[in-house]
This record gives structure tokens, C-alpha cells and sequence, in this order.
């Protein structure tokens, strides 16, 4: 019986390797050097990055961190209370806001400031890919 499940496996796996390949990869993009408060964050370390237009029709940058990476910036953000905490990729500055709280949710707002098209590259330059799709398949 193993031995016919085994072979059942073996003649199934062309098909599996062709269903893969059928899938388009996911884009990648270059990334640049983000920090928080001065410490690095790898793109492997955003859950996601997206452009976010507001009520105003400005449009800021929105990134969901990994939950290590969340746990880490609630540290930082912990000890800046009070104080602003600069963001920046390439050196460059995207935002400094003024922490009032410790930031635990790993989830960071850049505010507005750059066109939708700037925002989403921004994004991607950011986090090295595309945004995670709004609907993952739920209804």
C-alpha cells in the first residue's frame, strides 16, 4: 500500500510542478535602506507597504511590520515618547511624528505628502514588491 502511494505521489508531482509554474512570481522591486528612529529595518521585515490617500487628497504611506520587526519598533517607540521618531529610506526623511504612545501595533503611518504614483513607489521601494491584495479571497 505505501509502495502505491508512494508512485500515486511520484506520477502526481509533473502535474503539482506545472500548476506552480503556471502562477505568475510575485514582482520584485529594489529596495532602499528604511529606518525608524535611526534603527534599520529590512524589506523582510514589511508585512506589507501601500500607498494611503486621505480625506484631504493627500496621500501618505502605510507599513505593516512583521511581528518581530512590531515588537521591536514598540520597544523604540517606548523609549521616544514625547519625542518625535524620524523615518527614512536612503537617509532621506519620509516623516518625523511625535510619538504619544508606544507604537505596538505594527503599523505605521507616513503621512501625506507625495502623489498617488509616488506614494506607490514609494511603497514599493519600501518593502521590494507590490501591495498585498485588499480581498485575499474572502467574501
Amino acid at each position: 500500500m505505501k509502495r502505491r502511494a508512494a508512485l500515486l505521489l511520484f506520477a502526481a508531482a509533473p502535474f503539482a510542478m506545472q500548476a506552480c509554474a503556471a502562477e505568475p512570481a510575485a514582482k520584485r522591486f529594489e529596495t532602499g535602506r528604511l529606518t525608524i528612529a535611526g534603527e534599520p529595518f529590512a524589506a523582510a521585515e514589511i508585512i506589507d507597504a501601500r500607498a494611503l490617500p486621505d480625506i484631504n487628497k493627500k496621500v501618505g504611506v502605510m507599513l505593516t511590520l512583521t511581528p518581530a520587526a512590531a515588537k521591536r519598533l514598540g520597544e523604540i517607540s517606548r523609549a521616544l515618547v514625547g519625542k518625535p521618531m524620524l523615518v527614512a529610506l536612503d537617509g532621506k526623511t519620509l516623516g518625523a511624528e511625535l510619538i504619544r504612545k508606544p507604537v505596538t501595533g505594527g503599523v505605521i503611518e507616513i503621512p501625506g505628502r507625495w502623489s498617488l504614483s509616488d506614494a506607490e513607489a514609494l511603497a514599493r521601494r519600501i518593502s521590494g514588491r507590490d501591495p498585498l491584495p485588499d480581498d485575499l479571497g474572502g467574501e
